[in-house]
């Protein structure tokens, strides 16, 4: 029998993440015995829980919010997209013991806009709404396949400010020719409503059920006109309330598609980081029930 692999997802009311199913589904087309849970922790208790699971010398665990930003602290070393983003999503536990961060929303990101859209994303011009962790791995991405414009919208411009500072950093480092620009939800100066009204993908990273849920339907409603040519668009979370998003501003886009697939692609990545074994896409699509 093969030596059994415990790992988890990490994060904070994440009773409806589908990452169990997806790990223990590929556990088993790969003939591994990987058992993946849930450690659903309260942000005062997630130092105590951490160093809890690193006593145990447990595998990995997959890291979600609120803790890509605070896991930081508690590993021991970082890869090169996950030290430069500042953001980890992936731990796994070394030969010589010590805990490695990732980010494979990257890769998941990448992959999953090539398998919907039948396209890459150089020289394209995209607009990401929202600055908050989820768009710190999505902008990065951009930049790393050379997107020729990315603007950032967001409500506290500060935010998307500090994020285009890191957003141009990067592109020293990946030596990447991507324009990035900022703006809030007004578009308030011709420039970023000349990239909005000629974006190629629009990718929203904003949780519908948040705050801003209402506003960025509004924004849909009110700055996708009919006269305009249509984008796609993607929606990363693949939540009850991006479904109904997506279906109420449908008829403004040529294609809109939620983050399920960018999920599957960056759970493979984990996956391959933690077992050695890559999982085929498809066959993991047809294996599960979602």
């Amino acid at each position: 029998m093969r030596e059994q692999i415990f790992s988890g997802i990490f994060g904070y009311d994440i009773k409806y993440s589908l990452s169990p199913v997806i790990q223990n589904t590929m556990s088993r087309l790969a003939g591994v015995n990987l058992c993946y849970g849930r450690f659903d922790v309260p942000p005062e208790k997630f130092t105590v829980a951490f160093n809890g699971f690193k006593a145990l010398k447990i595998k990995g665990a997959n890291i979600t919010q609120p803790y890509k930003v605070n896991v930081l602290d508690h590993i021991d070393r970082l890869s090169g997209d996950a030290e430069l983003i500042g953001s980890v999503n992936t731990v796994n536990l070394e030969k010589d013991g010590g805990y490695s961060g990732y980010n494979t929303d990257v890769i998941g990101f990448i992959k999953a806009v090539k398998y919907e859209f039948k396209e890459g994303l150089k020289d394209k011009k995209i607009t990401v709404l929202g600055a908050g962790g989820a768009s710190r791995a999505i902008i990065y991405a951009l930049i790393k396949e050379s997107a020729k414009d990315v603007l950032i919208i967001n409500r506290n411009i500060e935010k998307a400010m500090m994020l285009k500072e890191d957003a141009e950093i990067w592109k020293r480092v990946l030596q990447s020719g991507s324009t990035v620009i900022y703006s809030g939800f007004n578009l308030d100066n011709a420039l970023s409503r000349a990239v909005f009204e000629n974006s190629d993908i629009i990718v929203n990273t904003v949780t519908p059920s948040s705050e801003s849920g209402e506003l960025i339907k509004q924004f849909f409603l009110e700055n996708l006109s009919d006269k305009k040519s249509l984008p796609l668009l993607m929606d990363i979370s693949y939540s009850a309330e991006a479904a109904r998003l997506l279906n109420s501003i449908g008829k403004k886009t040529s294609m809109s598609v939620n983050g399920l697939s960018m999920l599957f692609f960056q759970a493979i990545e984990s996956f391959y980081i933690w077992t050695g074994e890559r999982i085929d896409f498809n066959a993991l699509k047809e294996a599960l029930p979602v």
